[in-house]
């Protein structure tokens, strides 16, 4: 075994999650994973903690969506969300070993799916949840890597100097928590949006591993203007290219993407929080330097952002809710942000840069 999978485990054990004893651990693993689940089987057992592994991968959820009735989709798993609600930490190891799995599945189907879990996600978020990634072919392909220098990649992001890299993230911070307003500019792009009362959150490895960004909930009526999205978005197997988005008043008027665009439109009607921004994402992690069609990656690349249609987190003090979080990640190494009128950032470079 790879020697790096147990530093993975005791960074998300011991840094990411904080287990302690006593505490109930849920581990969700998809296709792979079983080494990198064993080792924190092991760290959590040595914390006097307990674990329960739960596999639910991509391929069981098409076999379940090929088949059930429309009137079964939105059955409720209770015993599934009794365990979740008794769980203290909660750990999704992304793991797929087809990451086109659910394409294809009918999109008012995958809707009414989304929906029935939106009671799930919400009660995961109250507890010391962190999703990570170990490395699989699946995923090595769809970066374009072989596995070897996929897993050097992964385990690259992952095993950092995170005090130092939390330092960048702290400054960003700072100025968008003093400021009301930002406005991004680049190719095709020019918005704004209020953040008046908003929290910024510094992704330091909490809750998603690798991390590095610094993340915000624009106020809900606010975005106005129009974005060009540059870096391709995989949600759920299915493939979305240059994405467009009109906003008024924070709603979206317009959408386009030259790949898979009324998967988008549906999307952005599974619920009425749906269509309006939840999240504005900023990326601080330089040590990932390529694109690998992984939001987990993507959305942490150093100089771009990131927004999220649906569900805005509470600890920014959000309060749009959905059933959806949808990230799609923008390059800036030709834009700008601006918070109330000062550069945060501008071609790739922060203000402290310059």
């Amino acid at each position: 075994m790879d020697p790096r999978i147990t530093e993975h485990a005791k960074i998300i054990v011991d840094y990411s999650c904080e287990v302690k004893k006593g505490d109930h651990v849920m581990v969700i693993v998809e296709d792979y994973g079983q080494e990198l689940s064993r080792e924190i089987v092991k760290e959590v057992a040595k914390k006097g903690g307990t674990t329960v592994i739960v596999q639910r991968s991509p391929e069981t959820e098409r076999a379940f969506l090929d088949v059930v009735p429309d009137e079964y989709v939105d059955n409720f798993p209770d015993h599934y969300f009794e365990m979740v609600k008794k769980t203290d930490v909660y750990i999704k190891i992304q793991s797929t070993a087809n990451t086109r799995a659910l394409g294809n599945v009918s999109p008012d189907k995958f809707v009414k799916y989304q929906l029935m879990q939106k009671p799930i996600k919400q009660e995961v978020l109250t507890k010391r949840w962190c999703g990570t990634v170990t490395p699989t072919c699946a995923l090595a392909q769809e970066a374009g890597m072989s596995l070897q220098e996929y897993a050097d990649f992964v385990y690259g992001a992952i095993i950092r100097d995170w005090e130092k890299e939390a330092e960048v993230m702290y400054k960003v911070k700072e100025v968008i928590d003093r400021g009301n307003h930002v406005v991004i500019e680049g190719e095709e792009t020019e918005l704004t949006m209020s953040i008046e009362g908003r929290v910024a959150v510094a992704s330091i490895g909490k809750h998603n591993m690798p991390s590095g960004e610094v993340f915000t909930a624009p106020v809900d009526d606010s975005t106005e203007g129009y974005i060009y999205f540059d870096i391709p978005l995989v949600y759920s197997g299915v493939l979305m290219e240059n994405v467009r988005l009109t906003f008024e008043k924070g709603v979206v008027v317009e959408s386009s993407a030259s790949r898979n665009g009324e998967f988008l439109k549906k999307l952005m009607g599974t619920d009425e929080g749906s269509e309006r921004l939840g999240e504005l994402g900023i990326g601080t992690n330089r040590g990932i330097t390529t694109f690998t069609r992984n939001i987990l990656f993507d959305e942490k690349i150093g100089d771009t952002i990131h927004l999220a249609l649906g569900n805005a987190y509470k600890a920014c003090n959000g309060v749009n809710e959905s059933a959806i979080h949808v990230d799609i990640v923008k390059s800036m190494k030709n834009g700008k942000i601006l918070v109330d009128g000062k550069v945060l950032q501008k071609n790739g470079k922060w203000f402290w840069e310059m």
